[in-house]
């Protein structure tokens, strides 16, 4: 099982983040009660994601979380040296691509280490937000709060949408292909307004 302080800490911190973002939107309650019943399975599917996809895919952003917590560039180079896929000069420009740095392969091996490792180092504040440590039994997984928020976000925004289509298909609305759930939601109201309207009317 996952520490409880680090599986609440994440939880707090993507339910902040998504609350911040839909704070203006209609329906705050409802997507509310949504994120708070879908965070974890958001975490979980990441996490397997991660083990099921290649292995760089969780050891750039576990190499960089660590890299925030170094004092300096040497320290980082150290970490990064330490890893057997390294140990490849391909697989270090491979890396400093991850991080959009340009490297040139001329370089030497340590010239594109110092590089990486530098920029590391200076962005070590940005990267430390970027990136959040979860713990979960004997294993440790580096998690993007960001992206975790996004997904949460888009797939309420798909369930709403799907919501939306269906109460425009009972009332026979015509619905577009882009229109977005908060775009069908008006239109699903205004339909009943002009109907309640056009009844007192009679």
């Amino acid at each position: 099982m996952e520490s409880r302080e680090y599986k609440d800490d994440l939880r707090k911190l993507i339910l902040d983040m998504a609350h911040k973002e839909i704070e203006n939107h209609a329906s705050t309650k409802g997507a509310q009660k949504y994120f708070e019943g879908n965070v974890d399975k958001v975490i979980d599917n990441n996490i397997k994601n991660m083990i099921k996809g290649r292995s760089y895919d969780s050891m750039y952003p576990m190499i960089i979380k660590k890299g925030t917590y170094q004092d300096n560039v040497m320290a980082i180079a150290k970490i990064i040296k330490r890893e057997d896929i390294f140990k490849s000069k391909n697989e270090l420009v491979k890396f400093a691509r991850y991080l959009d740095i340009n490297v040139n392969l001329k370089n030497s091996y340590s010239q594109i280490l110092k590089k990486i490792s530098k920029h590391i180092y200076i962005n070590r504040n940005i990267y430390s937000k970027k990136y959040i440590l979860y713990k979960r039994g004997g294993n440790e997984y580096v998690l993007e709060p960001e992206k975790l928020k996004n997904e949460l976000i888009e797939s309420y925004r798909s369930k709403t949408r799907e919501d939306m289509k269906s109460i425009a298909k009972l009332l026979n609305l015509n619905v577009d292909e882009g229109e977005g759930a908060e775009d069908i939601r008006k239109k699903v109201i205004n339909y009943i307004i002009k109907e309640k309207l056009g009844k007192k009317g009679k």
